[in-house]
């Protein structure tokens, strides 16, 4: 027993680390490119903070579903508090509220006993991916619409990829083709946001080529066998990592562009 937990929580935090990492450097990418000044001491700060995250939220989590004592939350407030600076921040915050929303849901969930179960599972993966935009703006990034454009992209690829997870998994009360319908949901938004919204190129369409792909194959998929979990969902987790790689670099060759 003591063994399988471990090896959980292990899973767990490669799962988180691998997100936040991920987001990191691409919010990094995005600094470097979009600005021509950027201060070195803040970037080093916001890599602090993905560390702290990245080390401790787990933990926090398990904790706080199970029998939490007062030092958990202590730890949820000091992996929290750095954001307040936000709040301090001249910029218009109306876009960092997503993350906002999620993180309610997700402290809701584990209220209420539900802290594994697939809301939980599903937002708390989209909270993680939701830094993106606050650490950008942490590490002095100036608000642009491709920055707003890859934020979207960002948390609607990873909200497709939690669900589909979760729908594969047999003792899950959602079906995969629930992820392609968060996908197209996503899809929408995310199109008018860049063909209507800022008025961006055709160009900026081609990230949403993979993912749209994988959501329609989704709608004929079934869910995993009871014994066949723990190997396809090692291999769904790096095929998905491999995605996000993927999806990075096709976000890179716009800024690029």
């Amino acid at each position: 027993m003591h063994v399988h937990s471990a090896q959980k929580i292990r899973h767990m935090d490669s799962g988180a680390v691998s997100v936040l990492a991920a987001t990191y450097l691409l919010s990094l990418i995005s600094l470097i490119m979009l600005n021509t000044l950027f201060n070195p001491l803040r970037i080093a700060l916001v890599l602090m903070l993905m560390l702290l995250n990245a080390l401790s939220l787990t933990r926090v989590h398990l904790k706080l579903i199970s029998r939490p004592r007062p030092t958990d939350y202590t730890l949820l407030i000091i992996n929290v508090l750095p954001y307040s600076y936000l709040l301090y921040n001249r910029y218009d915050l109306t876009w960092v509220i997503p993350s906002v929303i999620l993180l309610l849901i997700f402290i809701i969930e584990t209220i209420r006993g539900k802290g594994r179960g697939t809301v939980a599972n599903v937002s708390g993966t989209v909270l993680m991916a939701s830094v993106y935009l606050p650490w950008y703006i942490m590490m002095g990034g100036l608000i642009h619409s491709m920055v707003i454009y890859i934020n979207a992209v960002w948390l609607a690829y990873h909200a497709f990829s939690s669900t589909y997870v979760e729908g594969k998994l047999p003792f899950r009360p959602i079906k995969p083709w629930a992820s392609s319908v968060i996908w197209a949901a996503s899809l929408m938004l995310v199109t008018y946001l860049a063909m209507d919204y800022f008025k961006l190129s055709a160009y900026y369409l081609i990230p949403l080529i993979e993912p749209t792909i994988r959501a329609i194959h989704a709608l004929w998929e079934g869910k995993l066998k009871p014994s066949e979990v723990g190997l396809r969902i090692r291999r769904i987790g790096w095929g998905s990592l491999a995605e996000s790689i993927l999806l990075i670099l096709l976000l890179i060759l716009l800024l690029i562009k």
